[in-house]
């Protein structure tokens, strides 16, 4: 298996540095994955980009390699996702995961999302799961996340628990189907319409418990008023569906 795994990064330097390593590591055991990790970085002012590198030639084994895809501005998640995407669709890998630089998603799940393969073209991280857990989260800020997929979940689809998470793994088929152009969201309401739109063409979903931890170093990129915002567009999203059927 060839694997990509793209993670958008802004000032990130203290955290790539031990993400790479850590990804590395786990991935041991997984003797069959021929894997990339494709850092895409905005211009970071902290060094982000060339700390990348460096880690990434200490590491650099026959199926371990890390590159980093340097771009001029900060462009928001969506975009950054989206330039990755079609990078990585223009060459031979059979699955994307995508993760946060931040340390909150840990690279110990990696094995759990290739084993769902056998069986899935897309694999869901999610908090909202047996197994998963948000643990060092303040009691609002579980209540809004989980009320805002409680919502996102009864208006679009209740084959996942978990739409705004930032966890993922795709089939490059599956990415292929989805014309990623059309995605309109920016920042983490691209995370529910990607998923929306995998879920309309892949073949079987699967969910894979994860504990997500709050990051350790750096400034949260959680913009003021994204609950809001993303109450609006899943009924964008929700309603932009029955106006294509309808036309059709």
């Amino acid at each position: 298996m060839k694997l990509a795994i793209a993670i958008p990064t802004y000032n990130e330097a203290a955290n790539i540095k031990k993400l790479l390593p850590a990804i590395k590591e786990n991935l041991s055991n997984e003797s069959s994955v021929d894997c990339t990790v494709f850092v895409i970085d905005d211009n970071s002012p902290d060094g982000t980009a060339d700390i990348s590198d460096k880690v990434g030639k200490k590491l650099k084994a026959t199926k371990f390699n890390v590159k980093v895809i340097r771009r001029k501005k900060k462009e928001g998640l969506g975009r950054a996702y989206i330039y990755a995407f079609h990078a990585i669709l223009a060459l031979d890998y059979d699955y994307i995961l995508q993760m946060d630089a931040d340390l909150s998603h840990d690279p110990k799940y990696i094995p759990q999302f290739l084993q769902a393969t056998e069986d899935c073209d897309f694999v869901v991280g999610s908090r909202y799961v047996k197994g998963g857990a948000t643990p060092d989260w303040s009691w609002n800020r579980k209540l809004l996340s989980r009320a805002g997929n409680i919502y996102t979940k009864t208006i679009l689809s209740s084959k996942i628990s978990d739409y705004t998470g930032g966890y993922n793994l795709f089939s490059a088929a599956l990415l292929h189907k989805i014309n990623l152009d059309t995605l309109q969201a920016g920042g983490y309401g691209f995370l529910i319409e990607l998923k929306y739109k995998a879920l309309e063409n892949c073949h079987n979903v699967a969910q894979v418990p994860i504990v997500f931890m709050d990051r350790q170093h750096g400034d949260s990129k959680l913009p003021r008023g994204i609950i809001i915002k993303n109450i609006l567009l899943v009924m964008k999203v929700r309603f932009s569906r029955v106006f294509t059927a309808a036309n059709t």
